[in-house]
């Protein structure tokens, strides 16, 4: 089964592309999908090497893109990023995500980062991601309205 998985609502509302360069995103399976990225060079934070924020933000895009895909409206809980090395910029790479189990409303999912068709893990990941109730943005955004509120001056 290989499905081609949309935007996330950022990227979809604003842009036609990916900000992260996660475009080239297919479904494996039901667990598993494998994303063709590349860093922009926009996001350098050394010489020719990705920010490491850039790394962490792809893969937080790609694993809850991924819950998204299978029906799943998640936010994310925990997200751990293992550097392992240095992610070049404006090159080819893979992110593969998997996910691991379910719980409830609980989702584990890994990813690994490597150069296109290579062994090398440039980075993994590993993260819990929470089914969001429907009400998840209203309380948001009434918390929010009650601080401004406390905070106006």
């Amino acid at each position: 089964m290989q499905n081609r998985i949309a935007l996330c609502r950022g990227c979809d509302a604003q842009r036609s592309s990916c900000r992260f360069g996660a475009d080239e995103f297919v479904a494996l399976g039901p667990t598993e999908a494998l994303v063709r990225l590349r860093c922009p060079e926009s996001f350098e934070g050394g010489p020719k090497i990705a920010h490491g924020g850039w790394t962490a933000a792809a893969f937080d895009d790609v694993m809850g893109r991924f819950l998204t895909h299978n029906g799943r409206r998640t936010v994310t809980a925990t997200l751990t990023i293992n550097y392992r090395a240095p992610v070049p910029v404006e090159t080819p790479l893979e992110l593969r995500v998997c996910i691991q189990s379910n719980e409830g409303r609980r989702w584990a999912v890994t990813g690994v980062l490597r150069l296109q068709d290579d062994d090398l893990e440039l980075a993994t990941a590993e993260g819990v991601w929470i089914e969001r109730r429907p009400d998840h943005f209203d309380r948001h955004e009434s918390r929010l309205a009650e601080y401004r509120r406390g905070h106006t001056g």
